[in-house]
């Protein structure tokens, strides 16, 4: 008697204090529990719904700070593209300036080339005529060196000394002739010297419009060079810009599509989890209400566990005193009895007192406790438990039993001096009389 009060004094302390090594019988007895399994996973699904609704929240946040940051990629791609358009008309004003000089560059090398062929044409004509002239001169110079030498003598010598008249006509028109001729020779040698003057002002005008163009030449290859130099820096930048434009729009379109897709991905993910969190609470609802309904047990709505039993010990405070006594926080724990003890000899069989779930069988307790034992659950809160019986396991956690179904044998395991069957109910965690369920 005293090892049964023993056990109920240790399931007192148990299930009272519920700290023993973090051991907790109520949470024991549940397992199984297709209600309190289908609630916790109502809780899970709604702690992942409001995990996930506040990533939403902080997606959508983001997703505010994602557009302004777009507007502004949007309004910056604007300014690159304005930038853009306006180095390419640019770069088309450069481009025909360069074609410009290209063409004024052609023109003054073809004037120089045809300026040189005049150049040399005007020079070898100088050269012709100077050496005409010389010639001339040369001739003028004999002629009057001649005319000079003859002149020595008188015409009226060179007509005594003539044979005949017409010898001396012919001698004197000879002379005269000579004379003409050197007149007419002097002529063309000025009009050839005036000649060669111009054409020596020509050669040095020539000469001075040829050192003009090719410094104009020069000028326009110094001025294409700097143009071909902003013209390639202007291609460059062009260039950037481009690559900019396009990788501000790849980048902007890429934020916008990710955007849109964890938004769209989450939503989905949302509803999933919120339409699973609706049909468990419609589960929960349901699992409920049937056990509701068809476990209410009211009183003598439970049948004896054995047949042809004896009471040993009733429900209730004992005057049995625990060795030793029981305190928690300096406070002093009387003796208890959770439940009855009855008994009908060893190895008489145990039976369900209502139809439940069984939560827990075999060694429930241990290692606190060795007895051997089972859990039902009944739904609306109510267990129903069987201690000491034999070392023999008939019902798995889960089996649903029927009132009056056999679950076990009476034995003297764990706490107890003697066989007999330690019966007691749990309702939502306090331990009720189990005379006020009994018939």
């Amino acid at each position: 008697m005293k090892r049964r009060s023993r056990l109920a004094a240790l399931l007192v302390a148990l299930v009272a204090v519920g700290m023993i090594s973090g051991v907790q019988p109520r949470d024991a007895a549940r397992a199984g529990d297709p209600l309190a399994d289908a609630k916790a996973k109502q809780q899970q699904l709604q702690a992942e719904l409001a995990r996930q609704r506040a990533q939403l929240a902080s997606l959508r946040s983001t997703a505010a700070s994602l557009g302004r940051s777009l507007s502004s990629a949007e309004a910056h791609l604007k300014s690159v593209s304005a930038q853009y358009e306006q180095v390419a008309g640019q770069l088309a004003e450069v481009r025909q300036q360069v074609a410009d000089v290209k063409n004024q560059l052609a023109q003054l090398n073809h004037q120089i080339a045809t300026l040189s062929e005049q150049l040399t044409q005007v020079a070898a004509d100088i050269v012709t005529r100077t050496t005409d002239l010389a010639d001339r001169e040369a001739l003028l110079q004999d002629h009057l060196r001649t005319a000079y030498e003859q002149s020595q003598t008188s015409l009226l010598e060179v007509l005594l000394s003539a044979r005949s008249l017409d010898d001396a006509t012919n001698q004197v028109g000879y002379l005269l002739t000579v004379s003409d001729q050197d007149k007419a020779l002097a002529d063309q040698i000025a009009l050839m010297r005036q000649e060669l003057q111009i054409k020596q002002s020509e050669l040095e005008d020539l000469r001075n419009t040829v050192g003009a163009e090719k410094a104009a030449a020069e000028a326009q290859k110094a001025q294409l060079v700097a143009s071909q130099a902003q013209l390639a820096a202007l291609q460059g930048q062009l260039a950037a810009l481009k690559r900019e434009w396009e990788a501000q729009k790849a980048k902007q379109e890429a934020a916008l599509n990710a955007s849109l897709r964890a938004e769209h991905n989450l939503a989905q993910e949302i509803a999933a989890v919120d339409a699973a969190a609706k049909a468990q609470a419609a589960l929960v609802k349901r699992l409920l209400a049937q056990q509701t309904a068809g476990s209410m047990i009211g009183p003598g709505g439970m049948r004896w566990p054995e047949t042809g039993f004896t009471i040993t010990q009733y429900f209730g405070p004992t005057t049995f005193v625990l060795e030793p006594p029981y305190t928690y926080d300096g406070v002093y724990y009387p003796h208890f009895h959770t439940g009855i003890d009855i008994s009908s000899g060893c190895g008489s069989p145990i039976v369900a007192a209502a139809t439940g779930v069984v939560a827990a069988s075999g060694q429930p307790l241990y290692p606190y406790d060795l007895a051997y034992g089972v859990i039902i659950n009944h739904g609306a809160g109510i267990q129903t438990w069987y201690w000491h019986m034999q070392a023999r396991v008939i019902v798995q956690p889960g089996q649903t039993v029927t009132q009056g179904q056999l679950i076990g044998y009476e034995g003297s395991t764990g706490f107890a001096t003697g066989c007999h069957v330690h019966f007691a109910v749990n309702l939502n965690g306090a331990w009720r009389n189990p005379m006020s369920y009994l018939p």
